[in-house]
């Protein structure tokens, strides 16, 4: 509530809210009110309990992110699996060593969140500057979103673009927010990993779709 009446009701005018809808997510927009997803997040298994148990608090945050110290979502699933280290070893993702040394990796259960996010007015980065984003005063780095355009208000998140829409430094969309109400854990999804190299043998655009018509009804 409070970020659509920061934005006078009126979130659906905005700038941010027209590229979202002639750019959409791969996930489905909940509340075009307050540009409410669902978005997964990725961390290890003592991290999630803390975030089930407590939510996210800004206060205890990495601050070295690449948009600073906020909560960070991602509409890919594969995106926030990169982050999420093996039970075993805890290595084999970004913040760890790359390779796992548990022989059998597909044994183990991982854990991924999915959050309904609120994302309200998006300042959108395509390109990037880390002097803008996380600062340049290592005692004092960047905690909140930027300033909006000819005004003294903030942007409610910010959305970092990929390669695929203009964006020049990722793969894949990566979304942060500042404020702890603004992402609910709305589901725990439990899964495997493979191990074998297998590419897709289907029409991966179909999957989509699916994945998006299944998750529009539940939310309904």
């Amino acid at each position: 509530k409070r970020i659509m009446d920061r934005n006078n009701n009126r979130l659906e005018d905005l700038e941010s809210s027209r590229y979202l809808q002639n750019h959409p997510l791969l996930v489905p927009l909940l509340d075009v009110k307050a540009n409410e997803y669902w978005l997964f997040h990725g961390s290890d298994s003592k991290i999630h309990q803390v975030l089930l148990k407590n939510g996210y608090d800004p206060r205890v945050s990495n601050v070295w992110g690449m948009f600073g110290g906020g909560f960070y979502l991602a509409e890919n699933s594969s995106k926030s699996n990169q982050y999420i280290p093996c039970p075993g070893c805890q290595q084999n993702c970004i913040s760890h060593e790359p390779h796992c040394k548990c022989k059998k990796q597909e044994d183990f259960q991982y854990l991924i969140i999915l959050y309904r996010t609120l994302l309200g007015d998006v300042h959108i980065v395509k390109e990037y500057k880390s002097e803008i984003y996380r600062g340049t005063d290592v005692h004092h780095p960047v905690r909140r979103p930027p300033q909006r355009k000819n005004s003294e208000e903030l942007y409610d998140s910010v959305m970092g673009e990929c390669r695929k829409y203009g964006g020049d430094r990722l793969n894949y969309r990566e979304f942060v927010v500042y404020d702890a109400g603004q992402a609910y854990p709305e589901y725990v999804i439990q899964f495997k990993r493979s191990t074998k190299k297998i590419g897709p043998q289907f029409d991966m655009k179909c999957v989509i779709d699916s994945c998006h018509t299944l998750l529009t009804t539940y939310s309904s």
